[in-house]
């Protein structure tokens, strides 16, 4: 992906890892190197997931239509694969192929699937600023003006 590509594509994975943490990385980003690096490559992979995404779902707009076989017949055509270097696009007119980020770029539930897995296997365990564990989702502990 370009850096322009980046860019968005990262910002938006970003906005995704902090709205799954709860916001905790806005005021408790942690501070232990490894674990910063952990946060770091999550949202890379997932900056990546969501291009990948946004490519399929642009490459099945135009893979739309039909193939015209040598002998006459006439298939819907398929995309097997897509290159970024030089822009080439596989297409196959025999059957359907299909991988888990052409489905997520079908089916919004299952991308928010993806999503949610790939933070939450980059990110369990870890802790933030305060000790608490990014992925918690319950109340956080000395923010809670109720008990105040």
């Amino acid at each position: 992906m370009t850096a322009d590509d980046y860019k968005r594509f990262g910002r938006r994975a970003e906005r995704r890892v902090d709205g799954i943490t709860g916001g905790k990385l806005q005021f408790a980003f942690p501070t232990d190197e490894r674990d910063i690096e952990a946060v770091k490559d999550c949202v890379c992979e997932l900056a990546d997931l969501l291009y990948q995404i946004d490519a399929y779902s642009a490459a099945a707009m135009e893979s739309m239509g039909t193939v015209v076989q040598s002998d006459g017949t006439v298939k819907g055509k398929v995309i097997t694969s897509i290159s970024s270097g030089s822009e080439s696009i596989g297409y196959s007119a025999a059957g359907s192929v299909s991988t888990a980020t052409m489905e997520a770029a079908k089916d919004k539930k299952v991308a928010d699937t993806m999503v949610y897995s790939m933070v939450r296997d980059g990110l369990g365990g870890l802790p933030d600023a305060n000790g608490v564990n990014l992925l918690y989702a319950g109340a956080y502990p000395g923010k809670c003006e109720i008990w105040e």
